[in-house]
């Protein structure tokens, strides 16, 4: 509908504006069936994009174009040539967003979209305090920022999702853009608290960790190894945190050796016990034992927790026969 309620063919307001049907080529094989309000739309959408239109009534039509598809890329893009033409009140656009993050919470154009936005606000703000104090500028700024970060917690509540990569994205962009990653690790410590088996959180902090403290020190691998560890105690079968601990173990870039640290091989044995006390098995223990006895160069040791997860853990059955047979070439090759 147009601005007046009328449908854009009835309206005064659009009478100089021949629709452009959508060209399907001369033969289509198969022509989609959209509804007539879907049609009349990006008829008229198509003609002001010939016309390069940016005006009020343009905006407007493009929030319609939306409303029938929230990922139609060229609305949102045509939206942003439109508000950047006009001057428009970007805190307007901000309200107008609100709604569709919520409500669409894994459509990238509008996670893009607000980081399109976000960063003119910040740009507006500067720009009107040009003659003020720059702190008080920034302060204002910052505040915009983690009011958008607060934002992106807000949709993974109201969706219960936390496995949003665009919403996560948005998020790291925001941190990025406003250098806020020294205030993070305390945000995805409250998450873990709330669920340890939140893979994206797990992800999120291992983000935080290489931007905010890379090349990592001594200290800070520390930390985050006992930080896994303490979580893996908490819970033996959580696969992120034993992800987590091999992120900084191993021969890559940023790592130490699985040998170099007796309490992980500690760990280890803490929970392949506990688990064998109740006739189970946690693959993850056994699986870093196996890792340590490598590091060490105990070929035999580690071949041997190997062939425990091939006879335990079926579905995985033929890479771990892949590690042993892998292992005992090389030996041999060594020889």
């Amino acid at each position: 509908m147009a601005g007046d309620g009328k449908p854009y063919s009835e309206s005064p307001e659009w009478k100089d504006v021949t629709p452009v049907p959508q060209d399907d080529g001369p033969e289509p094989l198969a022509v989609i069936s959209y509804p007539p309000g879907f049609q009349e739309v990006h008829g008229y959408f198509r003609a002001i994009q010939q016309k390069s239109e940016f005006s009020e009534r343009a905006l407007a039509l493009t929030a319609d174009v939306i409303e029938h598809n929230s990922a139609n890329y060229t609305a949102w893009w045509y939206r942003r040539r439109c508000l950047k033409e006009l001057a428009s009140d970007l805190d307007k656009e901000h309200i107008f967003t609100d709604k569709w993050a919520r409500d669409c919470p894994k459509n990238y154009q509008v996670w893009y979209h607000r980081r399109w936005l976000i960063t003119e606000m910040a740009a507006q703000i500067r720009k009107k305090a040009s003659g003020g104090s720059s702190e008080e500028v920034e302060k204002e700024v910052m505040a915009l920022a983690k009011r958008e970060l607060e934002y992106h917690n807000d949709c993974m509540q109201v969706n219960d999702d936390y496995k949003n990569y665009n919403g996560w994205s948005h998020r790291q962009f925001i941190l990025q853009q406003f250098g806020l990653w020294h205030e993070e690790l305390k945000f995805v410590e409250e998450l873990l608290s709330d669920d340890i088996r939140n893979n994206s959180a797990w992800n999120h902090r291992h983000t935080v960790v290489r931007k905010q403290c890379w090349p990592l020190t001594d200290d800070v691998r520390q930390r985050e190894v006992d930080f896994a560890m303490n979580k893996i105690r908490t819970c033996a079968n959580n696969e992120c945190a034993w992800n987590y601990l091999s992120a900084f173990l191993g021969q890559e870039e940023g790592k130490v050796p699985w040998n170099s640290l007796p309490k992980v091989r500690q760990l280890c044995d803490e929970v392949v016990e506990a688990a064998s006390g109740k006739n189970q098995i946690c693959r993850f223990a056994n699986e870093a034992l196996a890792k340590f006895y490598e590091a060490e160069g105990n070929v035999v040791a580690a071949v041997a927790q190997y062939e425990i997860l091939q006879e335990a853990d079926k579905i995985r059955s033929k890479y771990w026969q892949w590690k042993v047979e892998y292992l005992r070439k090389k030996t041999s090759v060594v020889e």
